[in-house]
């Protein structure tokens, strides 16, 4: 179910946001292509079973996260469920931004009970937020 806000804030036309389904399936393609893209680099450099190499499986797992939304504004997940970042004023987020909801989100992403706790932040939010995008001012919407 979407839902729409007009915000009081400057921002083109309407805002509509995506559902809770909407945001579980892009992230859930999103956890299997940075998985794969970090994958990928650990072959192609060859480092996979020490601390090195998880460290750099990590690197790149949450760097697809934030690197996608700072530069383009979605990942791939987003692009294929029609959903984007972006600030409160409907502008593109910063790199600082993007940093901040995803680093919540690994946070969050830690067991099932913190991720209900985000649908129900979500639920709770007058502009569909969870923490990451409360404490980074950013949002997800339609579009």
């Amino acid at each position: 179910m979407e839902r729409s806000s007009e915000f009081e804030r400057p921002y083109p036309d309407r805002v509509r946001y995506p559902s809770v389904a909407t945001r579980g399936f892009a992230w859930a393609i999103d956890i299997v292509v940075s998985f794969l893209l970090a994958i990928v680099v650990s072959v192609i450099t060859g480092v996979f079973n020490d601390v090195l190499g998880a460290s750099l499986f990590l690197i790149v797992f949450v760097g697809y996260y934030i690197i996608s939304e700072a530069r383009w504004g979605q990942t791939v997940g987003k692009r294929l469920m029609g959903v984007r970042v972006v600030n409160m004023n409907g502008k593109p987020i910063s790199m600082y931004s993007a940093i901040v909801r995803n680093i919540t989100k690994i946070i969050g992403a830690g067991s099932l009970l913190l991720i209900l706790v985000g649908v129900v932040l979500i639920a709770d939010s007058r502009h569909d937020q969870r923490l990451g995008d409360r404490l980074a001012d950013t949002l997800i919407i339609k579009g």
